[in-house]
C-alpha cells in the first residue's frame, strides 16, 4: 500500500511536490482512470496532476491511499490535522462510538479509512462475544421431500413433468440473516482491501463468523433494518458498514483497481460541527434558556404553478420562551473573506434569513485566523438589522486543533 497525506485544494503533481508529496506516473493514470468521463466531485484533472476540491476524508484506489486533510493556518503537522478531522468526525456523528472505544484504537501512522476497518473489527468482535442474532429466515425451493408448507400454484407450473419433486417453503432460524450477512460481507471487504496487518485480523474474525448468503447491498438494505432489544447492539457495525460499503466500487474489468472513497464535504462537516459544538456549549452555559436548531427551512418564493422554493439558514437559535422568533441566525463558511469582508452573495443571503426568520441578528461565521475576533455590521435599511462576522480560533494544542467559541458566545452575551 502507498499511503499519502496533502491538504485540501492542493495538487498532486509528478512533476513537482506540494505539501511534500509527489506522484507518479503511473499513480496518476489510477487517479485519470478513476475520474474517467463522467468526473467525480473529489478532484479534477490538471497538467501533470489532480487538484483536490473542498471534500476531505481518504480515497484508496488500487493499492493507492490518499488522505485530504482540512487545513487553516493553525498548524503544518498533519498527525495534528488528521486528529482534529477524526474529533470532527466523531461530533458530528461520522464516528459514531463512544469514547473508550475511541481511545484504545491508535491514531498515528493509521489513515482514515484504516481508522474505520480497525472501529468495524472492533465492533465484530465484540458482536461476536455477545452472541450473534438468529432471525426466522423464509426459502422457497424444490425439494424431493415435502417438508415445510407446500406452494401449490408454483409446485403444478414448476413440476409439472417433475412428480418427484415438491415445491415448497421453509422457515429456519438461523444466523443468516441480514445483519449477519452485512457483518461478513464487510469483514470480507477489509480483509481484501485493507492494508496486510488489517487484512489478517479481518480474516482470523472471518473464521468466527456464520456462512450467510450473499445479497447486493443498497441503500434501501440499510434503510429497513430494525433495531430492538436483539439488535441494538450491532447499530454502530451496521452505521460504519454503510459507509464502507456503499462507498466500495469494485473495478469489474481488471479486478485490482478498485474504489472505496470516504470523502466528506468540507463546508457541511463545519456546519454540523459548529452546530453539535454550540448546542452543547449554550446548554451548559444557559441551561434550558435557548433552542439550537439546523436547516430550518422556510417558504421564500411561490410561482402561480410548481413548488414553493426555501431558504434554508444553517443553524437558527430560539429563546425558549419565544420559539416562534428567532433569535440569531447563523450560516457557516470553511473559508477566509478577504481583508475580513463578506462577499456580497453572503450578505444578501444574511438579509433574506433576518427578514423571513424575523430575526434582528444574523451572523457569518469563519474560522479563525489571527487575532480577528467579532466584526459588527448592520444592514442600511431600518428595520433589517445587522449581521456579524464571526471568526473562531483553531488553535493548536497537543496532538489536536481546539476550537474556540468564546467569540460566538460573546454574540448571546450583547443581545441578551
Amino acid at each position: 500500500m502507498i499511503y499519502l497525506r496533502i491538504y485540501e485544494h492542493r495538487s498532486l503533481r509528478t512533476d513537482r511536490a506540494e505539501d511534500g508529496v509527489k506522484i507518479t506516473p503511473s499513480q496518476l493514470r489510477l487517479l485519470q482512470e478513476y475520474h474517467g468521463e463522467k468526473g467525480t466531485p473529489y478532484f479534477t484533472l490538471i497538467n501533470n496532476g489532480v487538484k483536490f476540491c473542498e471534500y476531505v476524508g481518504v480515497l484508496q484506489v488500487g493499492n493507492l491511499i490518499i488522505e485530504v486533510l482540512p487545513k487553516t493556518d493553525a498548524s503544518d503537522d498533519k498527525n495534528t490535522w488528521q486528529q482534529f478531522l477524526v474529533t470532527m468526525l466523531r461530533k458530528t456523528g461520522m464516528l459514531d462510538i463512544e469514547q473508550t472505544g475511541f481511545a484504545s484504537l491508535k491514531i498515528i501512522g493509521n489513515s482514515i479509512l484504516d481508522l474505520y476497518f480497525l472501529l468495524f473489527l472492533q465492533e465484530a468482535k465484540y458482536l461476536l462475544q455477545t452472541g450473534l442474532v438468529k432471525k426466522y429466515r423464509t426459502t422457497e425451493r424444490n425439494s424431493f421431500s415435502l417438508r415445510g408448507n407446500l406452494i401449490f400454484g408454483k409446485h403444478v407450473s414448476k413440476n409439472i413433468v417433475h412428480a418427484e419433486r415438491f415445491y415448497v417453503r421453509n422457515s429456519n432460524y438461523s444466523y443468516d440473516n441480514t445483519y449477519n450477512g452485512i457483518l461478513v460481507k464487510t469483514v470480507k471487504l477489509i480483509a481484501a482491501i485493507g492494508k496486510p496487518s488489517i487484512g489478517a485480523k479481518a480474516k482470523s474474525i472471518l473464521v468466527d463468523l456464520p456462512e450467510c448468503s450473499d445479497m447486493l447491498i443498497s441503500e434501501s438494505t440499510f434503510t429497513k433494518l430494525v433495531f430492538d432489544r436483539k439488535t441494538d447492539g450491532y447499530r454502530n457495525a451496521m452505521n460504519i458498514a454503510r459507509l464502507l460499503l456503499l462507498n466500495y466500487h469494485p473495478d469489474v474489468r481488471r479486478g485490482s483497481n478498485n474504489v472505496i472513497a470516504l470523502m466528506f464535504d468540507m463546508n457541511l462537516l463545519w456546519e454540523r460541527y459548529i452546530f453539535r459544538t454550540l448546542k452543547k456549549a449554550l446548554g451548559e452555559k444557559y441551561p434550558c434558556e435557548y433552542i439550537v436548531k439546523e436547516q430550518v427551512p422556510t417558504g421564500f418564493w411561490k410561482p402561480q404553478a410548481g413548488y414553493i422554493k426555501t431558504i434554508r439558514p444553517d443553524i437558527v437559535v430560539y429563546r425558549s420562551s419565544r420559539a416562534d422568533e428567532a433569535f440569531l441566525v447563523l450560516d457557516t463558511k470553511w473559508k477566509q473573506p478577504a481583508s475580513n469582508k463578506p462577499d456580497d452573495a453572503d450578505l444578501k443571503q444574511m438579509l433574506a434569513y433576518n427578514l423571513y426568520k424575523k430575526s434582528y441578528r444574523s451572523a457569518l461565521v469563519y474560522p479563525g485566523i489571527g487575532s480577528t475576533g467579532v466584526v459588527e455590521g448592520n444592514f442600511q435599511i431600518a428595520g433589517h438589522g445587522g449581521c456579524s462576522l464571526v471568526f473562531l480560533p483553531l488553535k493548536a494544542a497537543t496532538g489536536n486543533i481546539q476550537l474556540d467559541l468564546d467569540n460566538l458566545l460573546s454574540l448571546f452575551a450583547v443581545l441578551s
